[in-house]
């Protein structure tokens, strides 16, 4: 089943929402977006461990 993002919202569903529909009827093409690629599956970030480098306040302080 492909994975769309509503962009015009419908009785029960909200803009944002992804909704799993396995055949898009064409009244509903205009009213959602295909979610392709990664976007259509779990995103994961690039570096999980990466540090920003930049201090917090609290930390400056101490």
């Amino acid at each position: 089943m492909a994975k769309y993002e509503v962009v015009r919202p419908w009785f029960g569903v909200k803009v944002g929402d992804v909704v799993d529909i396995k055949e898009l009827h064409p009244a509903l093409k205009s009213n959602v977006r295909l979610m392709r690629g990664e976007a259509g599956g779990d995103l994961t970030p690039a570096t999980p461990e990466a540090k920003s480098g930049r201090r917090r306040k609290n930390e400056e302080d101490e």
